[in-house]
């Protein structure tokens, strides 16, 4: 017994030292990679090409869909994949301390359950005012809900980026999911079901590439069950969905977005600002306080994103989506620089994914945002490429902004506790370091 607890003392101090001092790097094993792509490749199937297999194969009608296009987004994706899983030197990034990350950690999952409520309760009033109101003609969340639920959103996601469940356990993990999943389900009864989204898909990419998550027969049943809750329960609950083969058919056609990259290839940008650099610093940059680069939509001031200038430019195309009328990330692209434009974006797309997996791999304040640009990249098939990127800048000057104010608040305890300090000095000195007791119950020491 006295040598396994040696073996296992040993074990852990290296495992210790190398977490403190060599962070894991990325480069070395990237867990999620693959079930990352082949989400992909299901989104893109799902939002491009099962309108074109249900219309040439199931009802045998007219496809408007023409093969040219489906050709180009077989390449695109084809482009993506090569990008994605193209090799890339590491790009070294020492974390905070693993106090300095306890520390913040600790301080997001308190200001997450102190949001729980008002969260919780925001979503119910709102699900209340919308039940019986038709989803396309609803008014949208207003602006001070969208505080609360996404400021909770970003302080779950921190603490859950930055939780280790070999310190925290996995009660707090548990919970701060809970907290943040609950209110989003029950506002996407009557809403967007990427609300819904947004809380799980990081959740379960971050646990999936942490290794928390090992795949299994079972488990892939319960991602996939998962999945279809949030595609279709959204839906039923707002009636804009039925089981009937016609109304399916006319379902998935409405969500299809080759057909809008199909129309709007020629779509006229003059008066207008590049719509994807627009969509990309849309977040970051104030058009509309600049009064550049902006465009009247739903009678106001917008910055002009391919989506909305579709919209004003073919209301018709508007198809069920709140939004708007949509966009493509194919479309962003090729407005930027043609068919050459849509093929090299496509392989940075890819590679900037691969990039994010590896960087939620491993406990970081970052990692929630990592996360979020992933889910955000699964609905790039039907959304603009700028989607994905544009709260970037906002949210890592956020999370710095986070960790002063947790750095300053641990100076002033520090210089509270100066006048114990020297008489504490002495003792602490010789005290011999505290570690997690080994399976015996005595404590470990290196």
């Amino acid at each position: 017994m006295n040598n396994r607890n040696s073996t296992s003392q040993e074990l852990w101090c290296a495992q210790r030292f190398a977490m403190d001092n060599h962070p894991p790097n990325p480069r070395l094993h990237v867990r999620g990679k693959w079930f990352f792509l082949a989400a992909f490749i299901f989104s893109c199937f799902l939002f491009w090409w099962i309108p074109s297999v249900l219309f040439r194969l199931v009802v045998h009608q007219a496809d408007a869909v023409d093969n040219e296009s489906i050709v180009v987004s077989i390449v695109g994706l084809a482009l993506f994949i090569a990008g994605y899983l193209f090799p890339a030197f590491a790009w070294p990034a020492r974390p905070p301390s693993p106090q300095m990350l306890d520390a913040c950690g600790g301080f997001a999952y308190k200001v997450t359950l102190l949001l729980a409520s008002p969260a919780l309760v925001l979503s119910i009033l709102f699900w209340h005012s919308h039940t019986g109101h038709d989803y396309i003609g609803a008014d949208p969340i207003p602006f001070g809900y969208q505080v609360v639920l996404y400021t909770h959103l970003f302080f779950g996601f921190m603490f859950f980026g930055s939780a280790d469940p070999r310190k925290e356990g996995w009660r707090r993990i548990l919970i701060s999911i809970a907290l943040v999943t609950l209110p989003r389900l029950i506002i996407s009864l009557h809403w967007g079901r990427f609300f819904l989204a947004q809380a799980v898909v990081p959740a379960l990419l971050m646990a999936i590439a942490r290794g928390w998550i090992s795949f299994s027969p079972r488990r892939i049943f319960q991602v996939v069950v998962v999945a279809l809750v949030i595609l279709f329960v959204p839906a039923m609950t707002r009636e804009d969905f039925s089981l009937g083969q016609g109304d399916m058919v006319q379902w998935f056609a409405q969500g299809s977005t080759l057909k809008l990259y199909q129309d709007n290839t020629d779509l006229n940008l003059n008066g207008y600002c590049p719509p994807l650099l627009v969509s990309i610093t849309a977040k970051s940059v104030p058009y509309v306080l600049l009064n550049v680069c902006i465009m009247d939509y739903n009678a106001q001031s917008m910055p002009a994103t391919s989506g909305r200038i579709v919209t004003v430019n073919d209301p018709k195309t508007f198809q069920g989506t709140l939004g708007g009328a949509g966009s493509n990330y194919l479309l962003d692209l090729y407005l930027s620089g043609g068919i050459l434009a849509v093929f090299a974006g496509s392989a940075a797309f890819g590679f900037s994914c691969r990039r994010f997996i590896g960087w939620i791999g491993q406990p970081s304040l970052f990692a929630g945002m990592w996360a979020e640009c992933l889910t955000r990249a699964l609905l790039a098939p039907r959304g603009e490429l700028g989607y994905v990127y544009e709260r970037i800048p906002s949210l890592v000057l956020t999370t710095w902004l986070v960790v002063l104010i947790v750095w300053a608040g641990r100076l002033l305890v520090i210089d509270r506790s100066k006048g114990n300090e020297a008489a504490g000095l002495a003792e602490v000195r010789h005290k011999p370091a505290q570690f997690p007791e080994s399976i015996t119950g005595t404590p470990f020491s290196c």
